[in-house]
């Protein structure tokens, strides 16, 4: 995300507006801010600013600068997984199925720290860590924040812009046992009466082949490294 409309666009995405909402906000005409988005012209200063309100974004972050999008002044209410869609990934099995990238703000940047492939039909998603850190061990196993009633909106605020309902969302976790350096695939799925994940150890067979096999090559790599 080099250029000014990239990171527009991005934040689209990320806060879930669209077009029509931005020129409602800011009162730019549609036919300006079509410029904008397409690059072909860039954003006044006052333009920016009205544009980084409506989005709700920090305006340096809006011009290209290292600093997380989101305000530093913002608490922990704060959105902390961005899911970008990647509709290019060699991950994408057919057209009921949308992949994207989840993004964290860590490090004063966004981060990519999984994939997140999602079945509109089944209201399923497949989340897979992206093992490319040194930090990556602290997504081998599923994120305790799923099951907590307080905590599990990191992951689940923006459900229904990627076409998921969370009531009767399921969640597949692609992990690994931290004791046997054996792949572990944890089944969630969502109780409205606690408002929260919980394990479900029913039998499923619907994994993601190809990202069971990412996660068969980190744990080959533990086990070679553990030896």
């Amino acid at each position: 995300m080099n250029t000014i409309a990239e990171r527009i666009k991005f934040a689209m995405r990320a806060k879930n507006k669209k077009q029509v909402d931005i020129v409602k906000d800011t009162g730019i005409s549609k036919g300006a801010f079509s410029s904008y988005l397409s690059g072909q012209y860039n954003p006044k200063a006052d333009k920016m600013e009205l544009i980084a309100d409506s989005l709700d974004v920090d305006l340096r972050w809006l011009y290209g600068q290292n600093v997380p999008m989101e305000h530093t002044s913002q608490n922990n209410n704060a959105l902390q997984y961005v899911f970008y869609n990647n509709s290019c990934s060699e991950y994408l099995l057919d057209n009921l199925d949308d992949i994207y990238i989840a993004m964290m703000t860590q490090y004063a940047a966004l981060i990519p720290r999984f994939y997140v492939l999602v079945n509109r039909a089944g209201n399923a998603m497949h989340i897979l860590p992206l093992f490319l850190k040194e930090d990556s061990s602290q997504f081998y196993e599923c994120p305790s924040d799923f099951f907590y009633s307080d905590r599990h909106t990191i992951f689940t605020r923006d459900f229904e812009s990627i076409h998921m309902v969370l009531t009767t969302a399921t969640i597949y976790y692609y992990g690994i046992d931290t004791k046997t350096y054996e792949p572990k695939v944890t089944k969630l799925a969502y109780s409205q009466t606690d408002d929260c994940f919980y394990i479900d150890n029913e039998v499923h067979d619907c994994h993601i082949k190809a990202f069971e096999k990412e996660v068969v090559k980190e744990a080959l790599y533990l086990k070679h490294n553990a030896q």
